[in-house]
């Protein structure tokens, strides 16, 4: 029986703490031993806030409750005190580095929200870390078990509906300290949270790397609404080797009214289209009749919190959501707010 701990109990938290929830009540052999948050409302469940998501399958449904977990205020003193499997760090992104090198030095394997953190050296520190303490260090990448953008790797990967053309990606919805407190002003912050590119846009930066590997350069242009911020609404024209395909990628963290968040891609194949709009993906072959796809049975972050539990117990390799990926990513959204600063000059990588 694993023992596993969350740290951070805000709107993404809840959700993470929905799914270890839901793995026991389906008898996986995890326990939900500990939460903690410096915030201490949010443990006595006076505190609750809305996913952006909240509609994918089992992610935070119920109204929070804690009273059956030990709580704590301070992350060290809960890894001092408890005898902990693994912890599952959903904190603050500027605070990622050390809450997850704190955890690994403890003896207890790491599953890290993206972004991994604010640059390639921080990241590096966190897989030293691991590896000096030889702890598993998995980064919350969702889309690597979100069923679309599976699908999209793989057909991309196997070549079956030949070369990619064209491919755009995008996201965008309101980020909105008022509506959505649990954000505080650390993720409108360029030096705490990276802005917009940090926050949603590094979701396509993943999608895109994990497709079509890392870019040979990148121009980005963007803009800055949030005072401090960074870049909450951009779009990055991404080149590869052989110029033989166009790839951008769209975000935009500043809508206003009743307009959502939402998500997709729209990819181009030599023998096919795929699309992916308002959560349904269509798979569009030349002279064939579309494909509707059926949505998964749960949530991405259901997938992923099961798969990194998978590992600790079976102590396999994980073959997705490398620390080294994530700190790729990172990489490139440096890169493109490089270039974002300089009125999209091409930047190398």
């Amino acid at each position: 029986m694993l023992r596993a701990a969350v740290i951070g109990a805000g709107r993404m938290g809840r959700g993470h703490i929905g799914v270890y929830q839901q793995l026991e009540r389906e008898g996986y052999p995890v326990r939900l031993a500990a939460i903690c948050d410096v915030d201490e409302p949010k443990l006595r469940g006076e505190k609750s806030y809305a996913l952006n998501l909240a509609k994918t399958a089992g992610v935070a449904d119920a109204a929070p409750e804690y009273s059956a977990y030990h709580c704590y205020t301070d992350a060290e003193e809960m890894l001092a005190r408890e005898e902990l499997d693994v912890v599952d760090i959903v904190v603050p992104t500027y605070l990622h580095a050390d809450i997850t090198q704190k955890a690994l030095r403890a003896g207890v394997n790491v599953l890290c929200e993206k972004p991994m953190a604010l640059t390639p050296a921080l990241c590096q520190d966190m897989i030293d870390t691991a590896a000096e303490t030889g702890k598993r260090l998995m980064i919350g990448q969702c889309l690597h078990f979100w069923k679309e953008y599976e699908i999209l790797a793989e057909k991309v990967k196997s070549g079956e509906y030949g070369a990619v053309n064209a491919a755009y990606f995008y996201r965008g919805g309101a980020q909105n300290i008022v509506t959505n407190p649990s954000w505080e002003q650390w993720i409108l912050d360029r030096k705490l949270g990276g802005g917009g590119l940090f926050d949603q846009h590094i979701h396509d930066i993943d999608a895109i790397r994990w497709c079509f590997g890392t870019p040979k350069a990148v121009s980005a242009t963007g803009i800055t609404v949030y005072p401090k911020s960074a870049y909450d609404i951009c779009t990055t024209q991404y080149y590869f080797d052989g110029a033989d395909k166009i790839v951008t990628a769209h975000d935009n963290t500043c809508y206003k009214g009743s307009y959502g968040f939402r998500y997709g891609y729209t990819v181009n194949f030599e023998n096919c289209t795929m699309l992916f709009q308002d959560a349904q993906l269509t798979i569009m072959p030349e002279g064939e009749d579309p494909i509707l796809v059926p949505k998964p049975a749960e949530s991405a972050y259901y997938y992923e919190i099961k798969y990194f539990l998978d590992g600790v117990q079976s102590g396999e390799p994980f073959d997705r959501n490398l620390p080294e990926e994530a700190q790729e990513n990172v990489r490139i959204a440096l890169a493109e707010m490089e270039s974002a600063d300089n009125g999209g000059k091409l930047v190398t990588l």
